[in-house]
């Protein structure tokens, strides 16, 4: 009796949270009273630009980025303060130029067109067409632009248009020192040049930043004889001087050619060309699959930035490069969020680029091998919260001490990495081989042998469900343990070497939690049924672990966390869900979970907010992760495993197709598209060194592919493998 009442009661409190959830959504955030008045996907277009920052746009390359109109310029990897008080430091904004509007009759669009990752405001006067674009350039990484293009409707008026300007440069930076010059001549930039306050150790230094910009006008005109001009405003930011002058030259002279947005559309066409989803049907979800492709996408590298204009890329933050400043958004700190929410669907469609998320780790290896003798462990131990040293900055002493699953979540994604590229180059030239011996090394170090259960355990951790800690034998933790300690063996077949065999011997014999009586997987030891969990923990066991386990123990799993997970959790949790039941079969199951994704997102810019009540983490490309997730992985079925990728298309409501552009395999890449009976695999691209493959469309039937000749088949589930010799 006492067990249906407690039950009851779960329900009752569930039912009023969603009410709650859904009465703070209808008055709480101001940013849904806008709409996306854009019939097309790619476009997000509002006739008022939102009051709220948190809901305005951003543009970003990897190296800079900056939410519209805001006074602040954030670097990557630029942090300020000690330990757990460094956060992005702050760059006051000299790209925020906005024009001022006076005339009733002028008609406004501010719109974000993400296929050229380019922010625009268009503005209709009587007298000419006004165009202001907003874009951080994707070839010239050190550039923020601002360009102003004023068009006469009519050839033969011939007053001059005169408009206002203003920026918001905000208040002095409370992290960087600057010195500011004035231009040496008419032509020429502004300056700066200043260092971080606060370094961000005791053995660290403070870190140098470089401005250059153009000198901003209190109004600018377009004078009576001419038709059509545009003005350009470019600032320049680098960490080194003689780079940020540099290519503010460069900028400016291909601005004077007319080239400066041409060449940086161009990189963001050939962006999209490498990879993409899309679905043909559903505006809504087209709209958010796009959206989060792109602020995913302006907080990484270009996708050729190691020949264009390299640098050092320190990871993604929960909320992105436009946020963490000024103690919010998780201060732009690096998490578990990067490997397990935002690098799956990149790894699939951008190799190179989750390349560059994994060496955001490598880079800071040797740091992690300092931090794990500090805290009296083997190996390499890679702080919860990481920003610009590698060393711990958690500002939290529970997770700091704790949460260490993250140890075993880069191994993780350092395993599918191999699995989809074989790249031998990363573990021998880019301590990879390195990385995945020093962090099972950790976990064999971690572990305690329990004579009574016979098998090692893993005690004193923080399971992803933050809400508990310490426990023991949190389930998802010691499921991560468990491929880090296997992950060197696979590493060294591909470079033929072999491993003595201690590491796989403590994997085989790990406890994983299970209830045999209930058949599903308690959270941690001890665990209590009936209690409520944060966030999605256990059922990342079946996606994306891919934990094998008996189908009624994963439909258990999901039965059971289903009800007992708060639902004014974080963003990602609900998408890991409809992963599941899709994989199950039960469409209409993970439909409901997966629409609840909708409920974070923001117009009219889709800004993703951390939890459904508007709360957490603004523009939370953790949650897009998740989201893509549930697309690509979920509604696609895609899995990669040692031996191939398999896909299975289930098609979201009101969808008539579902294309993927470029899915990539061992060197090669591939378009599939395709609906619940059918499916079409094309080989579009093979790199030089690219493994040949077959696809296999039954138990006997395998078809090789080759480049320009598709395959239709079908029905909704296919592998692709290494061909069959």
């Amino acid at each position: 009796m006492a067990r249906n009442m407690k039950g009851i009661l779960h329900d009752v409190i569930l039912l009023l949270s969603i009410s709650l959830s859904l009465w703070s959504l209808s008055i709480g955030c101001l940013c849904n009273t806008y709409k996306d008045i854009s019939p097309e996907p790619t476009i997000f277009e509002s006739k008022v630009l939102p009051e709220d920052d948190c809901c305005k746009a951003s543009i970003g390359n990897g190296y800079l980025a900056t939410t519209v109109y805001t006074d602040t310029i954030y670097k990557n990897g630029l942090y300020n303060g000690r330990n757990g008080e460094s956060d992005r430091a702050r760059i006051p904004s000299t790209i925020a130029i906005k024009i001022q509007q006076s005339l009733p009759e002028i008609k406004n669009s501010y719109l974000l067109d993400v296929l050229n990752g380019t922010f625009f405001h268009l503005i209709e006067t009587p007298q000419a067409y006004i165009e202001q674009r907003l874009y951080a350039h994707q070839v010239l990484t050190r550039l923020l632009v601002n360009e102003i293009t004023i068009k006469r409707k009519f050839v033969s008026m011939e007053q001059p248009v005169f408009l206002t300007l203003s920026n918001n440069l905000g208040f002095k930076s409370e992290d960087i020192e600057f010195s500011i010059a004035p231009p040496s001549s008419d032509q020429g930039p502004w300056s700066s040049w200043g260092k971080t306050k606060i370094s961000e150790t005791t053995s660290s230094t403070t870190q140098p930043v470089f401005t250059f910009w153009t000198t901003i006008p209190d109004n600018i005109t377009l004078p009576s004889n001419v038709y059509s001009k545009t003005w350009t405003f470019i600032t320049s930011v680098s960490d080194n001087q003689d780079d940020a002058e540099t290519m503010y030259i460069v900028g400016r002279g291909q601005a004077q050619k007319g080239e400066l947005f041409k060449t940086h559309q161009e990189a963001w066409k050939k962006t999209w060309s490498k990879g993409r989803i899309h679905v043909t049907g559903n505006i809504k979800l087209s709209k958010a699959i796009y959206g989060s492709m792109y602020y995913i996408l302006s907080s990484l590298p270009p996708v050729d930035y190691a020949a264009n204009n390299p640098f050092l890329f320190y990871g993604l933050s929960p909320g992105g490069l436009a946020t963490g400043g000024n103690q919010r958004d998780y201060r732009g700190h690096v998490f578990w969020d990067q490997e397990t929410w935002m690098y799956p669907p990149m790894l699939i469609l951008y190799p190179e680029l989750a390349q560059a998320m994994i060496k955001s780790r490598t880079m800071h290896l040797q740091a992690a091998k300092e931090y794990a003798v500090q805290t009296g462990e083997k190996g390499a131990r890679f702080p919860w919260e990481m920003a610009y040293t590698g060393f711990d900055v958690c500002p939290a002493p529970k997770p700091a001490e704790y949460e260490i699953h993250l140890n075993g979540d880069i191994s993780f994604a350092v395993q599918q990495y191999l699995y989809a590229t074989n790249d031998t180059n990363f573990l021998t030239n880019d301590k990879g081989y390195e990385l995945v011996q020093e962090l099972a090394n950790y976990w064999a170090g971690r572990v305690t042998y329990d004579d009574y259960k016979e098998a090692y355990t893993i005690l004193d951790v923080m399971p992803p469900d933050e809400d508990h800690a310490p426990v023991d034998n949190s389930v998802y933790t010691n499921a991560v343990a468990q491929i880090a300690l296997r992950l060197p063996y696979y590493a060294a077949s591909l470079l033929d070497q072999k491993l003595p065999d201690t590491w796989s011997k403590i994997a085989d014999n790990m406890h994983i939690m299970y209830d045999q009586e209930n058949d599903y997987h308690p959270e941690f030891e001890g665990y209590e049924r009936g209690t409520i969990v944060k966030q999605a923990d256990v059922i990342l066991l079946g996606y994306p672990i891919m934990y094998e386990m008996d189908q009624s123990t994963r439909v258990n799993d999901l039965r059971y966390y289903e009800t007992y997970t708060e639902h004014t959790g974080p963003a990602m949790t609900w998408g890991m869900f409809a992963v599941g039941w899709l994989e199950l079969g039960d469409k209409q199951r993970a439909e409901d979970l997966f629409s609840e994704s909708f409920l974070n997102i923001r117009e009219p810019f889709k800004i993703w907010t951390e939890t459904a009540q508007g709360t957490g983490a603004v523009n939370f490309i953790t949650g897009m992760g998740g989201f893509l997730q549930a697309v690509l992985m979920g509604y696609g079925g895609l899995r990669l495993r040692q031996d191939g990728i398999t896909m299975k298309i289930t098609l979201p409501q009101d969808c008539l197709k579902l294309s993927f552009t470029g899915i990539n395999y061992l060197g090669n890449s591939l378009d599939i598209s395709g609906n619940s009976t059918a499916m079409t695999v094309e080989l579009t691209e093979r790199l030089e060194d690219a493994v040949d493959l077959d696809l296999k469309v039954s138990n006997y039937t395998f078809l090789r592919l080759s480049i320009g000749e598709p395959i239709l088949v079908s029905g909704a589930s296919i592998k692709i493998m290494p061909h069959r010799r």
